[in-house]
């Protein structure tokens, strides 16, 4: 299970590791809704704040 850092509030977010480009998760510490994106060039996972 990936981790990743809420861009909102720094807390470690377990993604089940079949999110896809574009998808929305919801931090679990501030419930601030962080949109998945994908890089093409080498597939790596970052979230961003879709608020």
């Amino acid at each position: 299970m990936p981790e990743i850092a809420c861009p909102v509030c720094n807390a470690d977010i377990s993604l089940d590791g079949d999110e896809h480009d574009g998808d929305t998760v919801f931090c679990s510490y501030c419930t601030s809704p962080l949109r998945i994106v994908v890089k093409a060039s080498d597939g790596s996972v970052s979230v961003v704040d879709d608020t």
